[in-house]
């Protein structure tokens, strides 16, 4: 029974926490940034997005940061290591400039949460 339990954690670690509403989802992966995300704003955060396939439901959430490098490099560190609930699934530094102002950092987080749908 160790075995399995230990299997099962090793699992959510790799794919993101099965079992937990993709509405609480969302609110860990805010409350991570707010907590370990000091002088980082959200720029855009998306409807989460859901996925039925075979016998699986994927739950994508995607988020827009802006802020300095290191303080997003950092905070994509931190999510990698030690938020449990989801898994970046891709990252995306961007530069963005309007009406001539200066260029603003971007950091795009896209997490997914696979879940079994049997």
């Amino acid at each position: 029974m160790n075995t399995l339990k230990s299997q099962i954690a090793s699992l959510d670690k790799l794919i993101g926490k099965e079992g937990v509403e993709k509405e609480k989802i969302q609110q860990e992966i805010i409350d991570f940034l707010v907590t370990n995300g000091s002088e980082i704003s959200i720029y855009d955060l998306q409807p989460i997005h859901e996925l039925v396939q075979d016998d699986y439901k994927i739950y994508t959430f995607q988020l827009d940061l802006i802020g300095n490098y290191n303080r997003l490099l950092s905070l994509a560190n931190n999510f990698e290591k030690q938020f449990e609930f989801s898994k970046i699934v891709s990252l995306k530094f961007y530069k963005d400039k309007k009406n001539n102002k200066a260029d603003v950092l971007h950091l795009k987080l896209i997490f997914q949460n696979y879940e079994n749908n049997k």
